[in-house]
C-alpha cells in the first residue's frame, strides 16, 4: 500500500525541485515540441509545474489516508481508479487551457 505513496512523493520532490533548480520539468517536456519557447511560455509551464506538485502532495496525502485507515476496496478503488481520474482531468483541464493561452499569445 505504500507504493502510490512513494510515486507519488516523487513526483512531488521532482517537480518541486525543478521549480528551484529550472528549467522546469513542464518547461523541458514543452520545448520538446516548441523549442524556442517564449518567456509566457515559460511563465506558464512554471505555474502548470507548481500545480502537479500540489497535486502529486495531495495524491500521496490521499493514498497515504486511505492505505492506513480505510478498507483494501476503497484504497484499490482511490489509487487504481479514482486518481487516475483526477490525474486525467487534471491534464485535460490544463491541456485545454494550454490551447487558449497558445491563442492569446500567437
Amino acid at each position: 500500500k505504500i507504493y502510490p505513496v512513494l510515486v507519488n512523493l516523487s513526483f512531488f520532490v521532482l517537480f518541486s525541485w525543478s521549480i528551484f533548480h529550472p528549467p522546469t520539468v513542464i518547461e523541458q517536456l514543452a520545448r520538446l515540441t516548441q523549442p524556442n519557447l517564449p518567456e509566457a511560455g515559460v511563465e506558464y509551464t512554471r505555474k502548470v509545474t507548481k500545480i502537479w506538485a500540489l497535486f502529486f502532495i495531495l495524491n500521496a496525502g490521499a493514498a497515504c489516508i486511505t492505505g492506513i485507515w480505510t478498507s483494501d476496496e476503497v484504497w484499490m478503488i482511490y489509487n487504481g481508479l479514482v486518481a487516475y481520474i483526477l490525474m486525467g482531468l487534471l491534464f485535460s483541464i490544463e491541456y485545454a487551457v494550454r490551447l487558449v493561452v497558445r491563442r492569446k499569445y500567437a
